[in-house]
């Protein structure tokens, strides 16, 4: 049977944007399910989704959290088979992103961090020094070789950092941390028993050292500019160099953006004050030269009641 050609529209919201596009590809029982995109979507775009999909999925979304602390108890076995606990991913000195994905996703999965490899080979700051990935299976029977198989996959797109095998960790856990984890950053998915997938957003959740989450990229596109903005940003003053503090002191995060954007008030009081440091500089010549060269002097006035040295006749 082919998929019904109806469709349902709605408008895209920060929570839904691109990262509605959900990652069941396949049919949802007869139907196909979303059609995801793979660049960033308008604030306002129309999103097609097909009406005979369930109202479960249609729901599937972000709900930013910003300055929730995500608990660092949370038990998970990383690719080795090895017991971590997220709090072991989060060492006070450099920030994390946090994704949540797993392995046997159809497409966007796959997708986004394909996207994300790729944005992380442009960029300057380094996976494992300046800060640690982690990505989450949100598939309680992915294996420890099937989390090696995917690690090794995107760790082989970024050979420009030599320490991402070190920085960059997948992990799997049981359906109830991963519901809780789930919850403590806004990330909702759905399980379909009929294809046996996952739909759910795309999503990278930015966390501070000490795990409060301070910014979201909803969507499969990471312009390098943006992750390197929300990196430094969580990295509270411990990641990039004073031009990039800088930089970020002249933008703000929009959380309706889903992007950071320049503060046009900031600009502009920094302008005003680099045009007063300038005329500063241009007339402190002409102040120095007055109270060097008075315009008057005891030879050229009388002074006490005696006359001049040239007293006219």
């Amino acid at each position: 049977m082919k998929p019904s050609t109806h469709a349902y529209r709605f408008k895209s919201t920060s929570g839904t944007r691109l990262a509605v596009a959900v990652c069941m590809v396949g049919w949802f029982g007869p139907v196909a399910v979303a059609q995801p995109s793979t660049g960033p979507m308008q604030e306002g775009a129309d999103v097609i989704l097909n009406d005979r999909i369930d109202r479960e999925v249609r729901d599937v979304t972000v709900e930013q959290k910003l300055g929730n602390q995500v608990s660092k108890d949370l038990p998970l076995i990383n690719s080795l088979g090895q017991k971590k606990r997220l709090g072991d991913y989060l060492d006070g000195k450099r920030p994390l992103i946090l994704t949540l994905n797993y392995s046997n996703c159809p497409m966007l999965c796959n997708v986004q961090l394909n996207q994300l490899a790729q944005s992380l080979e442009k960029a300057e700051l380094q996976i494992g020094d300046d800060f640690q990935l982690l990505s989450v299976s949100i598939d309680p029977k992915e294996t420890d070789q099937r989390l090696r198989e995917t690690k090794s996959k995107y760790i082989e797109q970024v050979p420009s950092h030599p320490n991402a095998s070190s920085g960059w960790e997948f992990t799997r856990t049981t359906a109830g941390v991963v519901k809780k984890l789930a919850e403590q950053v806004g990330f909702s998915y759905k399980y379909n028993s009929t294809t046996k997938e996952y739909a759910h957003p795309a999503m990278l959740a930015f966390l501070s050292p000490d795990g409060v989450i301070t910014r979201y990229s909803l969507g499969v596109a990471f312009p390098p500019d943006q992750m390197k903005l929300a990196l430094v940003e969580a990295g509270q003053g411990e990641v990039g160099g004073i031009v990039d503090q800088f930089v970020l002191w002249c933008y703000s995060y929009d959380p309706s953006e889903n992007s950071y954007v320049a503060q046009s008030w900031k600009i502009m009081r920094l302008g005003g004050a680099v045009t007063i440091f300038i005329m500063f500089l241009v007339l402190l010549p002409y102040w120095v030269g007055n109270k060097g060269n008075p315009n008057t002097s005891d030879d050229a006035s009388p002074a006490n009641g005696r006359p001049s040295a040239n007293p006219t006749p």
